[in-house]
């Protein structure tokens, strides 16, 4: 009897001692924090803690320095999320997350919302006329990021809920980002050598072959090249990608090119001037003429003096 007894109480204890091997602690918690709005005097702020690893339930509590916020219970492994109300001097304040599923509590690290704003650029630092692609970090999650684009003519804003802005061609100005009214520091995309040169094979051109005109400039760019022609009849201008232009028959005029408003030097190809043509046709006859004369004479005297020398 007692042997059948040690054996009941070996098979339920067997099936408990298998569940509580499989008990493990709760691990340090992640924390992170979300500002939802901004009040005239607070911040609402969404604050997550979540142990990755550990058996359920777990207990989380929030820390504000020594001041206890308040305790969620996570019967599932999910984030707990604490909806707070934090004033300007509270956001100062460091803020933990204490798990416990009764191992012992396990303490996140501390975290300071801080509310200052970072603009970073790639490339560093910007290029002009190139893809610029600015980054405006902060310590917290959001979805609201404001941009600001100060040209010399004009200024420009811009909303967007991530935290990333592609330019594909900038401007000369200075950038700014900023989140709930804290504005990030400047990038400045200053002037630089713009100069533009335009070339040309055959240098010079000859009318009526082909040109290849070649625009280039100090600095790599993105933005279209426009080329200028200037015919005596009728001017044209065309934009391209490229800073290569073949004519396959030049016309006599003047070219040149342009890249972001600058302008280049200027190639003519002179007008062949055909008036000179019936001078040189003229001359061609006369010339001719006066060989043939001069010949004639030649002749002429040659053919008297052998007469004279059969008369003698």
């Amino acid at each position: 009897m007692n042997v059948v007894f040690h054996l009941q109480v070996l098979f339920v204890l067997t099936p408990f001692a298998a569940c509580q091997g499989h008990i493990v602690p709760a691990s340090n918690p992640e924390i992170s924090a979300q500002i939802d709005y901004k009040l005239e005097k607070s911040m609402v702020t969404t604050i997550s803690c979540l142990s990755p690893k550990g058996s359920l339930p777990i207990n989380y509590t929030l820390y504000r320095d020594t001041t206890l916020v308040n305790t969620l219970v996570a019967e599932i492994r999910r984030r707990a999320e604490f909806v707070v109300n934090l004033s300007f001097s509270e956001l100062l304040e460091t803020l933990k997350c204490k798990a416990d599923n009764g191992f012992g509590p396990k303490y996140s690290r501390g975290l300071i919302i801080d509310l200052s704003v970072n603009l970073t650029s790639k490339p560093d630092p910007p290029i002009l006329g190139q893809q610029l692609a600015l980054s405006c970090a902060v310590t917290f999650n959001t979805q609201h990021y404001e941009w600001y684009f100060v040209y010399p003519t004009k200024n420009t804003t811009n909303n967007t809920v991530r935290n990333q802005y592609i330019i594909e061609s900038t401007n000369v100005g200075i950038y700014y980002c900023s989140v709930y009214g804290y504005v990030s520091n400047g990038i400045e995309v200053l002037v630089q050598d713009l100069s533009v040169n335009l070339t040309s094979k055959p240098d010079p051109p000859i009318v009526g072959q082909q040109l290849a005109l070649y625009c280039t400039v100090t600095y790599d760019t993105k933005e279209n090249y426009t080329w200028y022609f200037v015919h005596p009849t009728k001017n044209m201008t065309k934009d391209t990608k490229q800073n290569q232009f073949i004519i396959e028959a030049a016309n006599s005029g003047i070219y040149y090119c342009s890249v972001h408003g600058h302008f280049s030097n200027r190639i003519e190809v002179p007008e062949q001037d055909s008036s000179f043509q019936p001078v040189v046709v003229g001359v061609s006859v006369g010339a001719i003429l006066l060989l043939i004369l001069i010949i004639g004479l030649i002749c002429y005297c040659c053919a008297t003096k052998a007469h004279r020398f059969d008369i003698a």
